[in-house]
């Protein structure tokens, strides 16, 4: 769906002419938008432009995961307010100020308007919208509660988030102080010590403690290399990324060696158990069965190991295997998590456990973030000021070796 181009004439708040541009679905939506800007609108006319056509085209997702949520808690409130559907989207459609985003609601909208239900409405845009919320709200819509399910989903999707951006955070703390160490240390072997020692060598017999001498030799070869070194490792680089995102043997291997990674690994599990946990107790709480749930997380769940795991679960349940059974087989899955989900099996309340499961996954995730951190830092800090100080060290010893020769 395009939208339409209009240039308009209106008298502001204040009483002054303004005079602008403005997309929309037609002409009424058109002075409906501009009314709720607070203008008094005189004059609007329809204008073709190719620019303007080529400016509606996009690419990736029109909404950021913060918008998501931002617009099902709109969209929630207003519906629990007693305003239906359709009435809802028109109203968040003429509050937007961002084009692209008006351009998304008015497309809801219209579906909607046409006679197609919200979820299939959802269903048309995939990139902004993720097959577990269309499923949700689908459900949403057949029991009758379509409010508070818009609701407990943007409560979903901002958990998710918090949990992995603490997650990101933990693991890019210990990264940036890692990076931080090399260009410190490379920047003191070809710019400190070449100075350093060239005028400590100018006096007669004079000679360079063995620290001293090998951080020289260190930052020489490093200067004369410097192409070659950086230019490998670059190389290295890409070629892993390559082999990562085009090769699935690759991608796996690197998977795997990234789960036993230690901290990155543990923390990637938890992630990745968290996401389960959560979305199959939105789903299964809401009555979709374990078989239609599983099929719907797979499709987003990027991880390739926990992906076949969903994978395994599915096939062992259409042979009428146990849910837990690959839970249970699987290395990376918590013992507590399998183990759960077969007393789950046993007392037939798996939909209840998985609630509960969430409920202690997002708890404990906080806790293991901060002691991940809070254990982490002091000992990459001890790292960078050990390396800083001995190299300091073998700064100082010639002078204190030239100064005694004196």
């Amino acid at each position: 769906m395009e939208l339409r181009n209009f240039k308009y004439t209106a008298i502001n708040a204040d009483g002054k002419i303004v005079r602008g541009r403005i997309e929309a679905l037609n002409r009424t939506v058109c002075i409906k938008y501009l009314k709720t800007k607070n203008y008094q609108v005189k004059t609007i006319k329809e204008y073709k432009s190719v620019i303007s056509r080529l400016d509606q085209i996009s690419f990736g997702s029109t909404l950021k995961s913060k918008q998501l949520i931002f617009f099902l808690k709109q969209l929630g409130s207003l519906l629990n307010a007693g305003v239906n559907i359709v009435q809802a989207l028109e109203l968040l459609s003429l509050q937007q100020d961002n084009r692209l985003h008006r351009k998304l609601y008015f497309e809801l909208y219209q579906q909607v308007y046409n006679g197609f239900s919200f979820s299939v409405a959802l269903s048309k845009r995939p990139k902004e919208f993720p097959s577990l919320l269309v499923q949700m709200i689908e459900v949403g819509e057949l029991s009758g509660d379509l409010p508070n399910t818009v609701l407990k989903m943007a409560d979903y999707y901002e958990k998710q988030i918090k949990i992995t951006n603490d997650i990101k955070g933990a693991i890019r703390m210990p990264l940036i102080y890692l990076v931080a160490t090399l260009v410190i240390a490379a920047g003191m072997l070809i710019f400190v010590f070449s100075n350093i020692t060239d005028l400590f060598l100018s006096f007669e017999g004079a000679q360079l403690p063995g620290i001293t001498q090998f951080f020289l030799d260190a930052g020489n070869f490093t200067a004369q290399y410097a192409l070659y070194i950086f230019g490998g490792l670059a190389l290295v680089i890409l070629l892993i990324w390559v082999l990562n995102k085009y090769v699935r043997s690759a991608h796996r291997t690197f998977t795997i060696f990234m789960l036993k990674f230690p901290i990155i690994g543990s923390l990637t599990q938890m992630n990745n158990q968290i996401m389960i946990a959560n979305s199959l107790s939105q789903m299964m709480s809401n009555g979709i069965n374990s078989l239609k749930a599983l099929q719907t997380i797979r499709n987003f769940v990027k991880n390739i190991m926990y992906k076949e795991l969903i994978t395994k679960t599915i096939a062992y349940i259409e042979d009428g295997k146990p849910f837990s059974k690959s839970f249970v087989e699987s290395q990376y899955i918590d013992p507590i998590m399998s183990k759960m989900i077969a007393t789950g099996e046993r007392t037939g309340d798996i939909p209840k456990l998985m609630e509960n499961l969430a409920i202690y996954y997002n708890g404990i995730s906080e806790i293991r973030v901060a002691q991940i951190k809070n254990s982490l830092q002091p000992i990459l800090l001890l790292i960078v000021y050990a390396l800083v100080g001995v190299m300091i060290i073998a700064i100082m010893m010639p002078m204190l070796s030239l100064g005694s020769q004196i």
